[in-house]
């Protein structure tokens, strides 16, 4: 009894208390009827009257409109799930729904459809219609059922549409461009979003403009501009459009002032931007120019405006002067907290799946302008519980730990874009995949450069790796000592990095360890992945990848390593899977050949979770949006880790399963749930065991793993 109690108070304050007003009718539905063609959200996102807003379960276009903007036609399954009362009910106000009334009309008008028409409105209470306030009688009574005594009524409006036929475009004409290249013109025949045959939309047809405008800007006409005629038969249900293109002369860039930069040193914002005088003018690359200053980190924002020069009678000069605007941010920044880390461990070189999760305290000092040049000093301490096993379960115990981070970072090292940064990482405590005590200190020095917009990424790095271990048993890895080179190669073409619909993604990592830095290993360690994203219907997205990964292992230290190390490598570098972004159906790095699952045998090569040389992964995952916030997904994975010198693609290993997300500032935070295929793990053979801690669904039916962490899978 207690606990219904407690449910119902919960729900109350969720809610909240907003009630109607005594003399008004609270709106509590608009429904919409006739609308075959155009979506009822689009519509009702421009009007004023609006019905009191619910949570709402939708599969589909967006719930969250706005007005005026494309698509129009969107089409979604939803499901209202509870009313959102801590906002108050929304008022009939029969002025401001004439008007509406009017404005439905309006509206399909721009959407093509010129002879649509509201034939009806209803009302239910009927009283509504003649009155927007309730009238009580000589006799005390309302013409309508209160919510409460001292409440209004409630009120469901309906309004019923006659769309009728749309005006379809006849033909559309541009003209002006002509004296462009043929590059030039293809891309502005890309900009007309309007098509013969279907339905004129002003909108759509403005926004053809402004893309237009942006295509010229593009390519180096900051004068271009764009004016369009349309012309209408109604009889005939066809609208001819003409679009005139006046492209103005290829411009050149002007002068280049930094403004509101305060004591930050104007030379480096300038050198950062990488702009020339006299250079060609591109919108491109004067947002490149932002991108690039936004990212020195001292700076609270950053403004980069083009304005052309013009003549005593306003003609374009084909000269464009750029002014970089700045807001300073704060110099020092420093703090303390708490947080939660679970599913992936980031050290300086590599971002790995892992078992552990843990809670820690971190204290930050950061210092973004350090000894001048926007050279940046921070420096990060985490004292660490870690749960012995995944998902901060701390039933069979848990371990103390530390990481100490030190990172020095200068922008235009050598040349405006490049960066230089040395790192420096000490983590003490349990080894992230076996859980023993160890050293780990790690520096690193690298360069990286951005090109072609950011959409090309390159870093080189030189790396020293010192590994002790703490836990003296034969079982564990022994101490080592590693020197190497890495370098990375990324191709960014998505239209958005946290949450991409659409786009490709490739990566190239490289590892090389040379006789001449001889230490415990000389190797070789390739792993390349792509990535693929396609917009589906409902505005969900279709996501694919595919990586695999090689260990090359030319000599080794058999006098100080021990025998799991001297076949598999370095423990920090060797090659694993499974995992919240890898293969879901496994915790982090069990996807492979177990071996031992009852103990910490290290006997041989097949104990568990030592990595391999040789893996490949593979996923495919549909991610459906159900409000502007929350996501579902449906997903499958694939892949092996084996220790031999071959890649076994018969070892499928299939995992399908589900997830949620919500999204946040700093990306989604997701759960999953992975689920093994019993039939499809090896094709031709039997299953080998399972690793420990898969984790076993409907009471130890069903094998397979739970994730949570933030970012998306891939």
């Amino acid at each position: 009894m207690a606990r219904r109690r407690c449910i119902f108070l919960l729900l109350v304050l969720a809610s909240g208390c907003k009630t109607i007003p005594e003399d008004a009718y609270g709106i509590d539905r608009i429904r919409f009827s006739g609308m075959e063609a155009l979506d009822h959200e689009s519509l009702r996102a421009c009007l004023a009257t609006q019905e009191l807003d619910r949570v709402t379960l939708s599969f589909g276009t967006s719930a969250d409109r706005v007005c005026g903007v494309p698509p129009f036609d969107g089409k979604r399954v939803s499901f209202d799930l509870w009313k959102k009362l801590r906002k108050g009910w929304p008022t009939l106000d029969s002025a401001v729904f004439d008007r509406d009334v009017t404005r439905i009309e309006r509206w399909y008008q721009a959407r093509g459809y010129y002879d649509a028409a509201v034939v009806s409105t209803e009302f239910d209470p009927p009283s509504a219609a003649s009155n927007d306030r309730i009238i009580v009688t000589a006799g005390g009574e309302a013409p309508c059922a209160r919510e409460d005594d001292d409440e209004g009524c409630k009120l469901t409006i309906g309004i019923e549409v006659e769309e009728g036929e749309p005006v379809l475009v006849g033909s559309i004409r541009v003209t002006g461009h002509e004296a462009l290249d043929s590059g030039k013109r293809t891309r502005i025949g890309k900009a007309v979003e309007l098509e013969v045959g279907k339905p004129f939309d002003e909108a759509v047809y403005e926004r053809t403009k402004r893309e237009i405008r942006r295509e010229l800007r593009e390519t180096s006409h900051a004068c271009g501009a764009v004016s369009g005629r349309v012309e209408i038969d109604r009889e005939a249900r066809e609208a001819f459009v003409e679009l005139y293109v006046e492209a103005g002369p290829t411009c050149s860039i002007g002068d280049i002032t930094v403004t509101g930069n305060g004591k930050l040193p104007a030379d480096t914002i300038l050198a950062v931007a990488n702009l020339k005088t006299g250079q060609t003018y591109s919108s491109l690359t004067v947002a490149d120019a932002q991108r690039a200053v936004y990212a020195l980190g001292a700076l609270a924002s950053v403004n980069v405006t083009s304005t052309p020069r013009r003549d005593e009678d306003e003609q374009c000069t084909a000269i464009v002067d750029v002014n970089i605007a700045v807001e300073p941010g704060r110099e020092i920044r420093w703090g303390i907290g708490a947080g939660l880390q679970s599913g992936t461990i980031t050290t300086l070189t590599l971002q790995q799946d892992t078992r552990i999760s843990d809670v820690h305290l971190f204290g930050l000092f950061e210092h973004r302008n350090f000894i001048g040049g926007f050279r940046r000093l921070r420096i990060e301490d985490r004292p660490k519980i870690v749960a012995r096993d995944p998902l901060f379960r701390f039933g069979r115990g848990f371990l103390f730990g530390n990481e100490l981070r030190v990172e020095y970072r200068r922008p235009a090292f050598l040349e405006p874009r490049t960066t230089s940064s040395i790192q420096f990482r000490h983590d003490w405590g349990p080894d992230p995949f076996e859980l023993f005590r160890r050293h780990d200190l790690q520096i690193r020095g690298s360069l990286s450069r951005p090109f072609f917009e950011g959409r090309l990424l390159l870093v080189g790095a030189l790396n020293y790796d010192t590994f002790l271990t703490v836990d003296k048993d034969p079982r564990y890895p022994t101490s080592y000592q590693v020197v190497f080179l890495d370098e990375r190669v990324i191709v960014d073409l998505r239209d958005d990095s946290r949450s991409p619909r659409a786009g490709f993604f490739f990566q190239l990592g490289t590892q090389q360890s040379p006789a001449k830095l001889k230490r415990s290993w000389q190797y070789v360690r390739v792993t390349p992945e792509v990535r693929g994203y396609a917009p589906l219907p409902l505005s969900s997205t279709l996501a694919f990848r595919f990586g695999v990964g090689a260990m090359f292992l030319f000599s080794r230290d058999r006098n100080r390593l021990d025998l799991v190390g001297q076949a598999l490598g370095p423990q920090n570098y060797r090659l694993r899977s499974g995992g919240p972004t890898t293969h879901r159906g496994f915790f982090g790095g069990f996807l492979g050949d177990p071996g031992s699952i009852d103990s910490l045998n290290r006997e041989g090569f097949d104990a568990r979770n030592d990595g391999g040389l040789r893996k490949w992964e593979a996923g495919v995952e549909w991610r459906v949006p159900v409000t502007q916030a929350f996501a579902t997904a449906l997903f499958m994975d694939f892949g092996d880790v084996n220790r031999g010198e071959v890649f076994r693609f018969n070892y499928i290993r299939a995992a399908a399963g589900f997830g949620f997300r919500y999204q946040t500032p700093v990306g989604p935070i997701r759960l999953d749930f992975g689920f093994l295929i019993p039939k499809w793990q090896v094709v031709g053979g039997d299953a080998p065991p399972n690793a420990f801690n898969i984790f076993r669904f409907i009471r130890g039916g069903v094998p397979g793993a739970i994730h949570f962490t933030i970012g998306e899978a891939f």
